[in-house]
């Protein structure tokens, strides 16, 4: 038995005007805050886990990159060019890796965040660096190319 004074009402109830199946660009403002207050936890999380280790990892240069080193030429050779970008105190550093290297890299605890030393091929120098990215192949999905 229904009471008079009230209603059946169907469909979803007032005030839920959840869209399904949005998107991405017409939630993102939504969702921009939540995900930069989630990656700022994440990089507070691996400060605080103190995981950047003390023994010092080098990745060993073959040469400085020749301008016979085209992406082409090295693919074949199977070593990977790399560039460590300027700052102001040196200009961009173009070299040459062996193959392993990016796959030494990607397979690492927190890779893109750790520090790696490499030695300058000629002046011997020690240069602290991190990995900014690695392009890979589309098509093979092989590395062609390094940033530091």
């Amino acid at each position: 038995m229904v009471d008079s004074g009230t209603e059946f009402i169907m469909g979803t109830p007032s005030g839920i005007n959840k869209t399904i199946g949005a998107h991405r660009d017409d939630i993102i403002h939504k969702l921009e805050p939540r995900m930069n207050l989630y990656a700022r936890k994440l990089r507070e999380m691996y400060f605080r886990e103190g995981t950047i280790p003390t023994v010092k990892t080098y990745i060993d240069p073959i040469r400085e990159r020749q301008e016979i080193d085209t992406l082409e030429a090295c693919m074949k050779q199977r070593v990977v060019p790399g560039v460590i970008g300027a700052r102001d105190e040196f200009a961009d550093l173009d070299l040459v890796f062996p193959w392993r290297v990016p796959f030494n890299i990607s397979s690492g605890e927190h890779s893109y965040v750790r520090p790696w030393y490499l030695k300058h091929p000629v002046t011997e120098e020690e240069i602290r660096v991190t990995c900014n990215k690695i392009d890979y192949h589309a098509k093979t999905r092989l590395p062609y190319f390094m940033e530091f």
